[in-house]
């Protein structure tokens, strides 16, 4: 119960307001201007032609906020697309959605009409959504008709390509919505509009969710198909609506979005780094911090980030840090040009493993361990004085546990490396983020933890973070 609590807490304190990196009017109704949170790729150009794409938020037609979909937007823009989430009026509670949806189609008219603009090609602009954002899209790409009289509709608000997390895209009798909308639910309800001109569409679903039962998610797969479509469906096993919205389904949720995308020609195909070591789109004006670590830091690194979205830019390098020798050699690559307001470094694990004459894990009485205490200890020092010469704030974390039965590794042999870091460390003032501490209670697996328990070292690493921002 009081670990709840401190996460619930936590949570609260850190809830992110994201930024994105440009706001853009693109419609003025009820008396209120609506925009457009745009987010460009670097290098970008006006006169580029890039792929774009626009987000629509979930939230039941009557709730939520554009900053819900920031994740997949600043996803997408690292990959080199225009990306966008749209602000749209907010249907009363019991009412139709239709001012919702003469939003959506207004502002797929409005990107696509601005293309040259936004650096955007106009034949390849996608749009997706959460939820009632799913619906929104879907309906764009599917339905002629609830526009806005004031639109051109010589411009189409049809997307290229739809992308639908846990749409609720069937509003006929039964469906979600209908008692809003009744008798007009083929105005509204994509599902029962499908037809040979639908976009090509990816949807994801969990086999849990009790707004939308997975059924309909099959028929709408099945009935695109028939109809000549390209139509995907991916159904997360016990997960339920909106699930979305947090790791690890966030971070495979974009990671097929972008595969499906390179299918589509619209991005080129690239090996896929672990989700941690992608490169991220900076939002300008916040605090730089660069996360250094082996596999556990990556382990926690997306839960900081989605912990401090708003708050900070939270970097970490492009590979597994593996242990501190190869930290020394590789510094000055991770560290590059930009100065970094807060370092929070993690190296132990792999420096007291055995390897072989090869540098191959093996058992512990077949190989040798890769750093001595003392080549530990002098590789820490060298670390800190080239650290602090970046003027940045340092944090150092102790090695978390190595448990009974982990291969190449002794068991508790991370404590003696620990001594060194706080022996050093107190002697430098530097200051500690005991994260040994804080897992002695949590047996991980093997030496890595599941995702609550990153969850639990993020929270930690935030708190130490929080002090230093």
């Amino acid at each position: 119960m009081k670990n709840t609590l401190l996460t619930l807490l936590i949570l609260s304190l850190l809830t992110p307001m994201a930024r994105a990196q440009e706001a853009i009017p693109y419609k003025e109704a009820d008396g209120k201007q609506l925009v457009l949170q745009v987010f460009k790729p670097e290098g970008w150009k006006a006169s580029d032609k890039r792929p774009g794409f626009v987000f629509f938020h979930g939230g039941g037609w009557t709730g939520g906020t554009p900053t819900a979909l920031y994740p997949q937007a600043k996803a997408l823009a690292a990959r080199g697309m225009v990306a966008i989430s749209a602000q749209y009026r907010l249907a009363e509670k019991g009412k139709a959605p239709e001012s919702s949806v003469n939003d959506a189609r207004s502002a797929m008219r409005w990107v696509r009409s601005h293309a040259a603009e936004l650096g955007i090609n106009p034949t390849r602009l996608g749009a997706g959504g959460g939820s009632a954002g799913g619906h929104l899209a879907a309906h764009c790409g599917m339905i002629n008709g609830l526009d806005d009289p004031k639109d051109d509709k010589a411009i189409s608000c049809r997307p290229d390509a739809l992308v639908l997390l846990n749409p609720v895209y069937d509003n006929g009798p039964g469906g979600y919505g209908n008692e809003r909308i009744g008798e007009r639910f083929k105005e509204f309800s994509p599902f029962h509009n499908i037809g040979k001109d639908s976009p090509p569409t990816l949807v994801f679903f969990g086999d849990m969710d009790k707004l939308v039962p997975v059924k309909t998610a099959e028929a709408f797969r099945d009935a695109q198909r028939a109809a000549g479509v390209k139509s995907e469906l991916i159904v997360s096993l016990g997960q339920a609506h909106g699930f979305f919205n947090k790791e690890p389904y966030l971070s495979k949720t974009i990671a097929e979005m972008e595969g499906f995308l390179e299918r589509l020609g619209w991005l080129k195909k690239q090996s896929k780094p672990a989700p941690a070591l992608r490169p991220i789109t900076e939002t300008p004006g916040l605090p730089r911090v660069l996360l250094i670590g082996d596999s556990i830091s990556m382990g926690y690194t997306l839960p900081v980030r989605n912990l401090l979205d708003g708050k900070a830019n939270v970097i970490h390098p492009p590979v597994n840090c593996s242990d501190s020798g190869f930290g020394l050699r590789e510094l000055d690559k991770w560290l590059g040009d930009k100065p970094w307001d807060v370092i929070h470094v993690n190296f132990g694990l792999h420096d007291l493993k055995f390897v072989d004459e090869k540098g191959t894990l093996v058992a512990v009485e077949k190989g040798k361990q890769r750093l001595s205490l003392t080549e530990y200890e002098a590789n820490l020092r060298a670390l800190v004085a080239r650290l602090k010469a970046t003027k940045a704030k340092l944090i150092w974390a102790t090695t978390t546990t190595v448990p009974e039965g982990t291969i190449g590794r002794i068991a508790g042999g991370e404590r003696a490396y620990n001594e060194i870091v706080k022996k050093v460390m107190t002697e430098l003032k530097v200051p500690i983020d005991d994260l040994h501490a804080v897992m002695a209670e949590q047996q991980p697996r093997n030496v890595h933890f599941t995702p609550a328990g990153y969850e639990t070292l993020a929270q930690a690493v935030v708190r130490s973070l929080s002090k230093a921002l």
